[in-house]
């Protein structure tokens, strides 16, 4: 496995703190990532055990839903990082900003962890560690599954107690990382979409060691959620089974069950989804041709039943490996707000020169680039938008880059606009920070916006040139 020395990502900046790691941001071949830095270098066991995880996930590339480790940094003072693709935040930061999601939301992280699992599970590789802070949206609005793998999982220990809404009651008592560990947090992630918190969240003045015998001991809530799907508090419930033999054994089936649930809460049709006996072995039977509605029970070797559904032909499982980017690309009210904020307006500098940047093609149905008329600004949804008073303060030229800071009388999502003399126009998201070093050329002109959504309306600031820039929206 080649390691990169950390000389050859540039401008690492921090991004977010966590209980093993740091994650920063940086260049690296031109493109912005995130590099995960741990707090030693890694040892040859875990080098070793790492690469595999690395080689098994790599021949899954196509699959979107898995967000892949691209290389592996050395830094001078002998710590160890991973990099990866950098994307513009987490369901944990939706969540913890007091967002509940929409039930056709909470399907759509569903589907797409469980596809994410059902493909790395095929290759071997168990995730080890699923929670809201590892579901992540790319740039371009996908949702993605990141951090697999348990070889740094156990290099790097976490406080059992730092994600204990998660884990499963198995990985709690003796330490456990499976791929029914791996449905458990998933159950735990999508009941928390639903909801706004974890099945067992923290209460005011609870001990460690009554967080964790809820976890092993007490019956999972009722998901009381208005207008769910029939079936789903029935999937959830057995994903957060205390016995993992009596959860799914075979990601694919549980895929295949948030699917045909999220197209049918799309369609308003109804779909309900069956349990009888999940303890059967991983592999499970083919399920019945596409042109028959299922009339017996999908039953795994040995006889067992794993489920029952209705409500739509099944599909082969060849055929979801063969389409792995069609899954929801983006949340939907939040996601297509945030995705309208890359849509770039003209700003016109010193030399008269005009440069307009295509759009990136939005993750949302009916949504495209159009570079031959872009808006200097997306329609808000509402017109009772509010004055949030978004204002970006001097910038902080100093050469090769720009420091930007600005303000907002709101808790927003926010992005930078770049625009540079002679270049094209480029949007950095920049999540909830309200900070952001932007790399520059020396020599040009540029003029920066910035942008903000709170999930439904889309602010812009007033735009501010340097070196002499007139910026023209």
């Amino acid at each position: 496995m080649s390691v990169e020395s950390c000389e050859v990502v540039a401008g690492l900046r921090l991004l977010a703190e966590g209980p093993v790691a740091t994650v920063y941001a940086g260049q690296w071949g031109g493109a912005e990532v995130a590099v995960k830095v741990f707090g030693e270098g890694f040892d040859r066991e875990t080098t070793a055990s790492f690469d595999r995880e690395r080689k098994a996930l790599d021949s899954l590339r196509a699959e979107r839903a898995i967000l892949p480790a691209d290389g592996v940094i050395a830094l001078p003072d002998g710590r160890s990082g991973v990099r990866m693709e950098l994307c513009r935040g987490s369901l944990a930061g939706l969540l913890g900003s007091g967002k509940v999601l929409a039930v056709r939301d909470a399907l759509a992280v569903g589907w797409t962890v469980a596809a994410a699992l059902a493909a790395a599970h095929q290759v071997g590789v168990v995730h080890g560690g699923v929670t809201p802070h590892n579901v992540l949206y790319r740039q371009s609005g996908e949702l993605t599954l990141a951090d697999f793998g348990v070889a740094l999982r156990r290099r790097f220990p976490r406080d059992p107690m730092h994600t204990v809404e998660y884990a499963a009651p198995e990985s709690l008592r003796e330490d456990t990382l499976s791929v029914t560990s791996d449905l458990y947090g998933l159950g735990a992630v999508v009941f928390a979409a639903l909801t706004g918190a974890p099945p067992f969240p923290r209460r005011t003045g609870q001990q460690p060691g009554e967080r964790i015998l809820q976890v092993l001991r007490d019956p999972v809530p009722p998901l009381d959620v208005p207008g769910i799907p029939p079936g789903l508090s029935e999937v959830v419930g057995r994903l957060l089974a205390k016995d993992p033999a009596d959860r799914p054994q075979d990601a694919v089936v549980v895929a295949e069950l948030f699917e045909r649930m999220y197209r049918s809460e799309a369609g308003h049709n109804d779909v309900e989804a069956e349990f009888d006996d999940f303890a059967g072995t991983a592999q499970a039977a083919p399920p019945p041709p596409p042109s028959a509605l299922p009339s017996e029970p999908v039953r795994a070797q040995g006889g067992r039943t794993l489920v029952r559904t209705f409500g739509g032909p099944e599909r082969s499982r060849g055929d979801k490996a063969q389409r792995p980017g069609r899954r929801p690309a983006v949340l939907a009210g939040l996601g297509a707000a945030i995705a309208a904020l890359t849509v770039v307006p003209v700003i016109t500098t010193l030399n008269g020169s005009t440069d307009q940047g295509a759009a990136p093609a939005a993750a949302t149905a009916g949504t495209s680039a159009d570079t031959s008329t872009v808006p200097s600004s997306p329609q808000p949804s509402s017109p009772a938008e509010p004055d949030v008073n978004l204002v970006l303060a001097p910038p902080n030229d100093q050469g090769t880059q720009v420091q930007l800071t600005w303000s907002a009388g709101a808790d927003l999502d926010f992005a930078v606009v770049v625009a540079g003399e002679r270049l094209t126009t480029t949007v950095l998201m920049a999540g909830r920070q309200h900070t952001k070093a932007v790399p520059v050329d020396p020599a040009r002109k540029y003029c920066f916006q910035i942008r903000g959504t709170d999930g439904t309306h889309i602010y812009s600031g007033d735009p501010v040139p340097i070196r002499g820039a007139h910026c023209n929206l």
